[in-house]
């Protein structure tokens, strides 16, 4: 085979580049006009494809696009690089538990949606003349792809209309978004087993037979075994790759390897890709940085290039009238509508939002497109079959957002449904949660360092969770040094194993100072960070310049203990509050140690009175009325989270002492605050209040100092 000519890499490169820009370009114009951006760039296509460029300017196409087969081949590889990757993301994004809350309801529309518009599409593809047919004797490959292309939904497209409308969160988005969830899987299902009879050329009981094993087995193995095991590798990709983008570079690597497995058993490399995603989306370890850099390139790079590739294969002049588009285009929505909706009735929906379930379920988007792009590789599709297929992708995708916008205005919201969305807006709060949590422990020996320990030992106990413990050093280590190291490594790591964490790792890492080289530890996605005090350096209560700098720098929580000899875990928790946001950290951080521990939790509000109020009891009955509505905000998280909350509200012309005599009286062994890093020279320094109780408890502190930035969560 002969290697590439300069011209060949220069036409690719013009070819790829024009594809690409207007894509994009159009793709915008298409979120301006409220439309999905999967139009937009299939419409690139068709702009430069016959179907514009073809007609109008015959030979700038020809130049553009002359009818080379290895220019051609290297365009479909890259864009068979973007399906699978789409198909990756749209594993990653499909999260199987919203299946839970409207299971049944789900079921029964995914069933009505497919059954009937397949029938249907069966029945036309079945009676079609034979000259829309590739090869007259696959008659009934082709009815089959005609019945899938008629009965599935595009999960991608659906999800952004929801989105747009703002509907992704009620019952009848998820209802809507689980049916497609269905629908998609059960239609990658028939599309592989499809695929494979089209490749083998022979359609036998045996080849169907061994097409069903190997995608039983496949899915299987995915689901009993092959998920565990990507949940470790993803595990231990964050835990240990030094690699930038190394869960990235993760994730690619798993569904380039599901995609191999499929493509060479018979079943179509895209369904291995959509396997794979749904397999990494089950690990706690997937960053929300991961999942942006793949979007990333997925949906800003690679898939609109496919989407315009579709498009260039399709010329919409060439079709011999518009009647079959007329006649394939009312059989995919009548059938996929009517099947919908019966399936929503039948589920005691009512008859505008069942219609309105079948209308977001007729979007077909870019899975139909797959689909047609699929039967024209395999030769079961012409290409007049192909485009109308396109058209039908495109019409259902375009009507879909104007029509449900329509259908559910004036539905109201249903109580479950607040219910839920006000659960969600409490838990979002949380910066992270003990499955998949990655936590840094700087080492060190004494009592703080080992309460630093414990308290992120008790917040990170779950079997995917971690804890790193970290020595920094100025240069190379010394041989005393390390000794040092390993011997503070293995308290520990004792601490971290009594509270049932694990997965507990060693690191070392040196730069300039000490502070930098934790900073650049820091860099590798930890959602936390604990520290022992260490009030000897400088004049301040918790610790001077090396502290101070990790957490001016740190764009996650910081916790500083100091411990007072208390026994651990503890039992009885104080966290005073002011409803400000880093003060609601601090209480959120002590209802996760609370949690694990099994501890008793209360939270105290106290309200500031001036030794002379000129205001009067106006302003006195205002600030109750603020602490109730703080504490009330603080119960409802709790019982959330299944922490025991008990509150208190105090007053006085100093909170600082109502507080030190509220921990005092109320023997509590652990006193939580939350604060925030106040401009000092050296040292740390939370404002004269913060550091008359830190000088002044008696009992163990945890100060948790909220980063300026909101820390990184997992979706």
């Amino acid at each position: 085979m002969p290697h590439l000519t300069e011209i060949q890499v220069l036409r690719f490169l013009i070819q790829f580049s024009l594809l690409f820009v207007v894509a994009r370009v159009l793709a915008d114009v298409m979120k301006r006009l409220g439309q999905a951006t999967v139009i937009g760039e299939l419409m690139a296509g068709l702009v430069l494809g016959p179907t514009l460029l073809g007609h109008l300017a015959p030979s700038v196409y020809r130049l553009l696009f002359p009818p080379d087969p290895l220019s051609d081949h290297l365009l479909e590889a890259l864009s068979w690089l973007g399906v699978i990757l789409l198909l990756l993301y749209t594993g990653l994004e499909t999260d199987l538990t919203v299946l839970r809350g409207v299971g049944r309801a789900a079921l029964a529309v995914s069933i009505f949606g497919i059954a009937i518009p397949w029938a249907s599409g069966f029945i036309l593809g079945w009676e079609l003349p034979a000259n829309y047919l590739a090869s007259s004797n696959q008659r009934l490959i082709f009815a089959l792809f005609i019945a899938i292309a008629m009965s599935i939904s595009a999960v991608p497209v659906i999800a952004k209309i929801l989105i747009d409308l703002d509907l992704m969160r009620r019952d009848l988005g998820l209802l809507i978004l689980s049916a497609g969830l269905l629908d998609d899987t059960i239609g990658w299902l028939m599309l592989s087993l499809v695929a494979g009879l089209a490749a083998r050329g022979v359609i036998d009981l045996r080849s169907i037979i061994s097409i069903a094993i190997a995608v039983l087995v496949f899915v299987g193995f995915c689901y009993l075994i092959g998920g565990r095991i990507v949940v470790r590798l993803m595990r231990w990709v964050d835990d240990r790759g030094l690699a930038e983008h190394a869960g990235m570079s993760a994730m690619v690597g798993i569904a380039m390897v599901c995609a191999i497995i499929t493509q060479a058993i018979g079943i179509h490399a895209v369904f291995g890709a959509f396997i794979a995603g749904l397999m990494i989306g089950r690990s706690s370890r997937l960053r929300r940085s991961d999942r942006t850099e793949l979007e990333a390139a997925t949906i800003g790079v690679f898939a609109p290039v496919f989407f315009a590739y579709s498009g260039l294969k399709v010329d919409l002049l060439a079709l011999h009238g518009i009647g079959l588009v007329l006649i394939v285009l009312a059989i995919a929505i009548v059938g996929k509508v009517i099947g919908c909706t019966c399936g929503a009735l039948l589920c005691k929906f009512g008859l505008r939002e069942a219609v309105a379930t079948g209308v977001g379920m007729n979007a077909r988007g870019g899975m139909e497109i797959i689909v047609a792009l699929i039967g024209l590789s395999l030769g079961v599709l012409t290409r007049e079959m192909y485009a109308i297929v396109i058209m039908v992708a495109l019409i259902t995708s375009l009507m879909t957002p104007p029509l449900l916008s329509w259908l559910l205005a004036g539905v109201e919201r249903r109580p479950s449904e607040a219910k839920r969305l006000e659960r969600e807006r409490i838990l979002a709060r949380l910066p992270f949660t003990k499955e998949g949590a990655k936590l840094l422990v700087l080492a060190g020996g004494g009592p703080h360092a080992q309460l630093s320990a414990h308290l992120a030992a008790m917040l990170g106990n779950h079997h995917d969770a971690s804890l790193t413990v970290f020595h920094a050093s100025r240069g190379e280590p010394t041989p005393e040094a390390e000794a040092q190291f390993d011997h503070h490594f293995a308290q520990i790591k004792s601490i971290a194993e009594l509270s049932g964490v694990r997965n507990v790792y060693q690191r070392s890492g040196s730069a300039d100072s000490i502070a930098e080289a934790i900073a650049k530890e820091s860099e590798r996605g930890y959602d936390a960070i604990f520290a022992g005090a260490s009030p000897a350096e400088g004049d301040y209560a918790l610790g001077g310049e090396v502290l101070h700098e990790v957490v001016a720098s740190a764009q996650t929580p910081v916790i500083i203990a100091r411990n007072v000899g208390a026994h651990m875990p503890f039992r009885r928790l104080l966290v005073p509050t002011t409803g400000a946001a880093f003060s609601r950290f601090g209480a959120i951080m002590a209802m996760l140690y609370a949690n694990a521990a099994g501890a008793r939790m209360t939270a105290m509000y106290v309200k500031e009175t001036p030794l002379v109020s000129l205001r009067g009891r106006r302003t006195s009955s205002h600030q109750t009325n603020e602490g109730i509505h703080i504490i009330g905000d603080m119960q409802a998280l709790a019982e959330e989270i299944g922490v025991r909350l008990e509150t208190l509200i105090a007053s006085g012309s100093r909170p600082e002492n109502a507080i030190l005599t509220a921990a005092e009286r109320g023997q509590f062994d652990l006193l939580v605050l939350g604060v925030q890093l106040r401009p000092a020279e050296r040292g740390l320094f939370f404002g004269p209040k913060v550091e008359h109780i830190l000088r002044s408890a008696r009992c163990a502190l945890a100060v948790v100092v909220s980063p300026e930035l909101p820390a990184a969560t997992r979706t």
